[in-house]
């Protein structure tokens, strides 16, 4: 089979995610299947005049990933993007996945696991692995999957969203019961969890999560 593995993209979660595509890519070429490994937001920029060529491309495409302990540096990561467009998709993506005959998401993150991408291959018609858009935008979400969960009666510890600027963390860090796990909603991986072991800590998770973007929620933390 002719695959596509989407991988990389612009969420805090890229290197995970390159990590994880070149495992799946590698794999699947042993396995005697036409993969490459194709980053989400950088695309492929030069191609041969056969697209179909790539799928033959030595080591499909594979980069030299590895796990980074932190967030990646996702301005640069655009700049480095020849056509310096803003589009998700970046060159050739969209025509390798309508080339493909199923396109395996080794995605993490925004852009891979809210349903966005599944959504616009499913408007092409584009057969892929994993959930529907609808299911991953729910799962992506923590704050929307909890209350789900608490309106479905389905057990969970305690949590709250918080909304705060970074001058209020010595107030919060006062106020939010022990023990507790600091994260964002949209992240994964452990990128943007935090747990605290006393207050000092999370004040500093509190400070710490902002970086991450989106929305923060404390929750209890069961041992």
């Amino acid at each position: 089979m002719k695959i596509v593995v989407l991988a990389g993209g612009l969420s805090t979660e890229r290197a995970v995610s390159l990590v994880t595509g070149t495992g799946i890519c590698r794999s699947l070429r042993e396995r005697g299947h036409r993969a490459i490994l194709v980053d989400l937001f950088l695309g492929v920029e030069e191609v041969p005049e056969d697209l179909e060529a790539l799928f033959d491309a030595a080591d499909g495409l594979c980069p030299d990933a590895r796990i980074e302990t932190t967030a990646p540096d996702l301005e640069a990561v655009r700049r480095s993007r020849k056509d310096q467009s803003p589009q998700v998709f970046g060159p050739n993506v969209l025509e390798l996945c309508r080339r493909a005959d199923v396109v395996f998401l080794g995605l993490h993150g925004q852009d891979g696991e809210d349903g966005r991408v599944q959504a616009a291959l499913e408007l092409l018609g584009v057969p892929y692995t994993g959930s529907g858009y609808l299911a991953s935008g729910v799962a992506m979400d923590k704050a929307v999957a909890k209350r789900i969960m608490v309106s479905e009666g389905v057990p969970t510890p305690k949590w709250g969203v918080l909304e705060y600027r970074p001058e209020e963390t010595c107030r919060l860090a006062q106020e939010l019961p022990m023990p507790c796990v600091i994260k964002c909603t949209t992240g994964g991986s452990s990128l943007g969890v935090f747990l605290p072991e006393d207050r000092v800590e999370l004040q500093e998770a509190l400070v710490r999560v902002l970086q991450f973007g989106g929305e923060v929620i404390w929750e209890e933390r069961i041992y």
